[in-house]
């Protein structure tokens, strides 16, 4: 159950309003302005130029700290003409006669010589000289002149206010060669940002954080100017420094600073009004003009306690982020620490080099697209290489650049499905074990492309080791040498013991018989290489083809009555067919010994009483022929290809 309000305890505000006319929240914020107004010696002026620097009244240790130092000698220096002047003092070019350099002599005005400006001086000096960094300017020494007026000796340095540059595209293109005016410009907040880092860590805030104190050197040195309105954090005693605990006057630039720099009964000054002030600073250079602005002062205020401004919508989003951050009303909602907002600019700067190299790898991967749809395979390879080492190399800059990741999919995708298509799955392949996330469908297709190339090499390593001549070589080599004796010598054996001249066809029939029997023990013996290539089992069945129809063919004869001339002469015949056809199905070579077969026939068919010893010798040449064939065998051109490198032959054999 809801509680009843009270109408008493609550009032009402819409019945304020229309008696008054005038809101509750708008009193406060009249009265917060009114109550920083009285803190203000001119308001007038301050109004005339809000840009200009509202300073604080002095405290009574500032005071004791000038008149010690007008107790102190000063040092002699050549004064060589003016660098600049400014509302209340005069920087002087001086040679420094001690140590012969070149030197800034800041001074005020013989007329402005009152004491709480001298403070003003001297307090900037002292908080610079205690800043030793690469960024703000080195303070050589503080001496008085003869009216006892403060000299404050600085380095000389020249160079531009980045006010100046910070807008001026051309001047920074020309006299700085930068390649990205934006990128330039917040290298300048980066640098600003390393000299509060070491302020704040030196305990001081610097309050004043303004484009025109921000100095730009010749050669791209920028130095953090201006610590006159700088508090310190904490109390050294020496009363030199005003503190940040005291800071309860408004001071700072109307049209830059942070609500708590309007004062109050407490001090709110911290490091994280630094933190606000480089967000001023980011807001100029991304809108162009400072971010409170107003028809008078006190609308520049309000601006100041409505923070933070708006942000139009033409600037980047992870910047506008930061700006918004870092100028939040609330200090507790800002950064942390000017280090945190510096890495998170940094961070920007690497995410925006991110976007660009990847911008230029799309351009690469729609001319990729193009290549692939025109199936320009070698062009394809050469675009993909270009746009993934921009993808990568935009992920290396931003690992979280998940838009490059994305397209570093896409195109590897794109290339894997080209390759498959173009039937190179190892490429293909090789593309899928380096791609993050491939998808289910992209999965299936290689997995299965990579199961039929694995079916195919199975399938050419099998046929390749089919076709390997190698397989079986010495088995073959002991086969044609003992078989090769016996058949040679045979058919003179026979005709010395008269077997021949008795029994002719009964003998051929006989030794064909046992010669079928001792190849058939022979290669059951060597099965596993006989068996164990094309060539091999090609030789094996011709053999046994050979001496089949030899058989055969003595039968016939007998049957027929054909003399033993005859039947001699016809077998010479029959394996010079059988060569013949060995020549074409095995080697080349043995159109030698189909040749010699030939001249046996034709010998023993004019001259039957040669024909045992032709039968020896075309035996004999034929013999040797597939021994030196066997030595010297080569795999056809067609089959080379399919070898399976490296491997042997079940029995063993190279």
């Amino acid at each position: 159950m809801s509680e009843a309000h009270d109408p008493i305890e609550e009032p009402d505000r819409e019945a304020e309003i229309r008696a008054t006319g005038v809101r509750t929240d708008e009193i406060s914020l009249d009265a917060t302005i009114e109550a920083a107004l009285l803190t203000i010696d001119d308001v007038a002026a301050v109004e005339a130029n809000p840009l200009g620097t509202v300073s604080p009244k002095l405290s009574e240790a500032s005071r004791r700290a000038l008149a010690e130092l007008r107790d102190q000698g000063g040092e002699a220096f050549d004064v060589r003409g003016t660098l600049g002047e400014g509302g209340m003092g005069i920087v002087h070019v001086a040679q420094q006669r001690s140590l012969g350099r070149e030197v800034a002599i800041k001074t005020l005005r013989p007329e402005l010589a009152r004491e709480e400006l001298v403070l003003k001086v001297l307090q900037e000096a002292w908080v610079t000289g205690t800043l030793e960094h690469p960024n703000v300017v080195p303070v050589y020494d503080i001496v008085t002149d003869t009216d006892g007026r403060p000299r404050i000796v600085l380095k000389k340095i020249e160079g531009l206010p980045w006010s100046e540059l910070m807008h001026d595209e051309a001047a920074i293109r020309k006299k700085f060669r930068a390649g990205d005016v934006l990128d330039w410009n917040l290298g300048i907040v980066l640098e600003v940002c390393q000299a509060l880092r070491f302020a704040h860590a030196r305990g001081f805030v610097h309050r004043d954080l303004k484009p025109e104190n921000v100095m730009v050197g010749e050669f791209g040195e920028v130095y953090l100017l201006d610590w006159g309105i700088a508090v310190a954090l904490e109390d050294d005693g020496s009363g030199r420094f005003p503190l940040a605990r005291d800071a309860t006057q408004v001071a700072g630039t109307p049209c830059y600073m942070a609500p708590e720099q309007l004062g109050g009964e407490e001090s709110a000054i911290s490091p994280r009004t630094d933190v606000y002030l480089v967000g001023s600073l980011l807001y100029e250079l991304l809108v162009g003009r400072p971010p409170h602005q107003g028809d008078n002062l006190h609308a520049i205020l309000a601006s100041v306690l409505r923070s933070p401004p708006g942000i139009p919508d033409h600037v980047s989003t992870e910047l506008a982020r930061i700006v918004r951050r870092a100028m939040d009303g609330d200090p507790d909602a800002r950064f942390e620490t000017i280090e945190q907002l510096r890495l998170a600019i940094e961070g920007y700067l690497r995410h925006r080099e991110s976007r660009r190299i990847a911008k230029k790898a799309d351009e690469r991967a729609r001319a990729l697209a193009d290549a692939v749809r025109l199936a320009e395979e070698e062009r394809a390879e050469a675009l993909f290489a270009e746009c993934s080492f921009g993808y990568k190399a935009a992920l290396e800059a931003w690992p979280e650049n998940e838009t490059a990741r994305r397209r570093l999919a896409a195109i590897t995708a794109q290339m894997i499905d080209f390759q498959l298509t173009l039937g190179d799955v190892v490429t293909a392949s090789r593309l899928f074990a380096q791609m993050d996330g491939p998808t289910d469908a992209l999965r299936a297709r290689v997995r299965a492309a990579q199961a039929d190339a694995e079916k195919r090499r199975k399938t050419l390593e099998a046929l390749g080791r089919d076709e390997d001549r190698s397989i079986g070589k010495r088995t073959r080599s002991f086969l044609t040498l003992v078989l090769g004796v016996i058949w040679t010598s045979a058919p003179l054996v026979a005709e010395e013991i008269g077997v021949m001249r008795d029994h002719p066809h009964e003998t051929i029939a006989i030794a064909s018989g046992a010669f079928i029997v001792i190849f058939a023990a022979l290669v059951l013996w060597a099965r596993e290489s006989m068996f164990g290539s094309r060539v091999n089992r090609t030789v094996v069945g011709m053999v046994f083809a050979l001496f089949f129809a030899q058989l055969v063919y003595v039968a016939g004869a007998m049957l027929m009555g054909l003399s033993e001339g005859h039947t001699r002469a016809m077998l010479m015949m029959l394996w010079c067919f059988g060569t013949m056809i060995g020549t074409v199905v095995i080697e080349g070579w043995f159109v030698v010994p189909t040749i010699v077969f030939a001249g046996g026939f034709l010998v023993s068919c004019v001259r039957p009483g040669w024909a045992v010893w032709a039968m020896s010798i075309t035996n004999g040449v034929f013999i040797v022929v597939a021994l030196l064939t066997n030595q010297f065998l080569r795999d056809p051109p067609e089959h080379r290809s399919l070898r399976p490198h490296g491997r042997r032959s079940p029995s063993g054999d190279a």
